[in-house]
């Protein structure tokens, strides 16, 4: 099975004003708004944060004291 790579876009849609801009720029040429990153759709989320390590095992408590015995 062959699998073709996504192709690259030639230009990129400003968001803020919707000028076309070469895909390699990462500001836009005419009103200087962020340009989104390749590959990556706007409005897409963002990755999970890794999960928090583990805690420390906690202390046990201290061993109650028996009670008398049932019957």
């Amino acid at each position: 099975m062959c699998f073709r790579p996504p192709t690259a876009s030639a230009t990129k849609k400003c968001p803020n004003c919707g000028t076309e801009n070469p895909s390699l720029e990462i500001i836009c040429s005419e009103c200087g708004a962020e340009l989104p990153l390749e590959g990556v759709p706007s409005g897409a989320p963002s990755m999970p944060a890794a999960p928090k390590p583990p805690g420390a095992p906690s202390i046990p408590g201290t061993p109650r004291i028996p009670g008398p015995p049932k019957a």
